[in-house]
């Protein structure tokens, strides 16, 4: 007789799939999530005594399946805190620069890569083969068709254009003393100013 029981329950608990799947969407994120609960609520009707009279086979279902995603939820919770207690002592920092460094930084690289535009073609040429992709003068100079000194001259004249186009803006106001860039140097004329 138990047994008989036992299975109309399960029959009438299976007929709530769907409506439990339903359910089940406002506790938790994700299908897969809903498809544990569920399966979950189904075994832990399997294991009650085969004597429990259940009057309400779906309040039943949907009492278990909430009951678990609710103490899922508290789980989750728990573990996402204890985890960032765990990161405390070990003195994690980030290597990335702070976000209004990485704001002066982009504006820096943006300007520069605007100077670089602004250099006329042959000489942009020269100069972005040089310092981006790294070429010898000599493959560059095979590149362009053109003389090995007018590629030296042309990369050089990028880098005095660029350099001077930055420091018009301020960008490189305290940078060329600490990091010693190695740009080379106008030459100031007799009578001609900074």
């Amino acid at each position: 007789m138990a047994d008989e029981r036992r299975k109309r329950l399960l029959d009438q608990v299976f007929r709530y799939r769907i409506a439990l799947q339903k359910y089940l969407r406002k506790f938790t994120a994700g299908a897969e999530d809903i498809e544990d609960l569920v399966q979950e609520s189904y075994v832990r009707i399997c294991t009650l005594p085969p004597t429990e009279v259940v009057d309400s086979p779906r309040a039943l279902l949907f009492r278990i399946a909430r009951n678990l995603a609710v103490d899922r939820a508290r789980q989750k919770i728990a573990r996402a805190t204890d985890a960032v207690a765990d990161f405390e002592p070990l003195n994690v920092f980030s290597e990335e620069a702070e976000p209004d460094e990485q704001v002066d930084l982009r504006r820096r690289f943006e300007s520069f890569c605007a100077a670089v535009e602004s250099l006329p073609p042959l000489c942009r040429r020269a100069f972005v083969l040089r310092k981006v992709y790294q070429l010898s003068h000599a493959e560059i100079a095979q590149v362009l068709g053109v003389s090995h000194s007018t590629i030296e001259k042309h990369v050089a004249k990028g880098l005095v254009r660029c350099r001077d186009q930055l420091r018009s803006l301020g960008l490189l106001d305290g940078l060329e003393s600490a990091s010693g860039d190695g740009l080379p140097r106008r030459r100031i004329k007799d009578g001609e100013s900074r």
